[in-house]
């Protein structure tokens, strides 16, 4: 039987993406750093804050849904203050460019791990 890959995990994307989660399944990550970063979207280049994790996890691009969360799960809207935090990330559908896709988010608490 053929391994069940998503297409999107061959394309090497530089960013974590709904595609690296086993389905229904959250992930636990440890921030290690935030930084201002330059990257491409449809409109083109932008600077956008882009979290970075300990271990073998891409980083996230963060966008204003996502970093309200992480205030809320870290007590903090510094992001300075959320290095060494741990942070609990789902995948969910949202609607966004005319179309509902997959997206990550990360919950409004701490993992209890």
């Amino acid at each position: 039987m053929a391994e069940h890959i998503h297409w999107k995990k061959t394309t090497n994307p530089n960013y974590l993406g709904a595609y690296a989660f086993d389905e229904g399944k959250d992930m636990i990550v440890q921030v290690k750093d935030v930084k201002i970063e330059t990257v491409q979207n449809q409109q083109g280049k932008e600077d956008k804050p882009v979290m970075h994790f300990e271990g073998d996890v891409k980083p996230l691009i963060l966008n204003s849904t996502n970093m309200s969360a992480i205030e809320k799960a870290t007590g903090s809207a510094y992001m300075d203050e959320w290095v060494g935090k741990k942070l609990q990330l789902y995948v969910t559908m949202v609607s966004a460019f005319g179309t509902t896709t997959d997206a990550v988010r990360v919950r409004e608490f701490a993992p209890n791990v």
